[in-house]
């Protein structure tokens, strides 16, 4: 099972945003305190892949109460 996944009802919008890349979509998710964090690759529409140079989160994806397309 991935390791940092997207709520689900999140998965639809970012399956219809470009793709910044082969399977790969890049978007600044917003929490639920209001705070932006940019620079995250989604791979499929859902699986979390990097924040910036990393693969390590700061928070937990449950707090992810929207998505924003970077592209």
């Amino acid at each position: 099972m991935p390791q940092h996944v997207l709520p689900a009802h999140l998965e639809a919008r970012v399956l219809s945003m470009p793709e910044s890349s082969y399977g790969l979509t890049r978007v600044t998710v917003i929490l639920d305190d209001g705070t932006r964090v940019a620079n995250v690759q989604v791979a499929w529409g859902r699986e979390i892949f990097r924040v910036g140079e990393t693969a390590h989160l700061d928070f937990d994806t449950s707090r992810i109460v929207d998505v924003q397309s970077e592209l």
